[in-house]
C-alpha cells in the first residue's frame, strides 16, 4: 500500500509548502501555488534501500591523534559600507 501526500508548489520559483499560501515567500508572487499529490510507495525494496549502504567505499576509523592538519594563510578583506 502506498502513502499519498499533497504539497503545494509555487509555479514561479518551485518553493514547496505543506499548506497553500497566498504569497510565495521565495519569489513574493501572489497566487502562484498549485497542489500536487505525492505518492510514496511502501515496497520492501524502498524500505531496505539504505540497509546495504556502506558510504563511499571502505572507510577506516582513525584516532584523533592520527589526523593531520596544515596551517593555511588567511586573507583579510576590507569591510564594505
Amino acid at each position: 500500500m502506498s502513502k499519498t501526500k499533497s504539497a503545494f508548489f509555487c509555479q514561479g520559483c518551485g518553493y514547496e509548502s505543506a499548506k497553500w499560501l497566498g504569497k510565495c515567500p521565495g519569489c513574493n508572487n501572489w497566487n502562484t501555488f498549485v497542489e500536487e499529490v505525492i505518492v510514496k510507495g511502501s515496497d520492501k525494496k524502498e524500505k531496505d534501500e539504505w540497509r546495504d549502504y556502506s558510504g563511499l567505499g571502505k572507510q577506516k576509523t582513525i584516532s584523533i591523534n592520527e589526523v593531520s592538519s596544515a596551517e593555511e594563510k588567511g586573507y583579510l578583506q576590507p569591510m564594505q559600507n
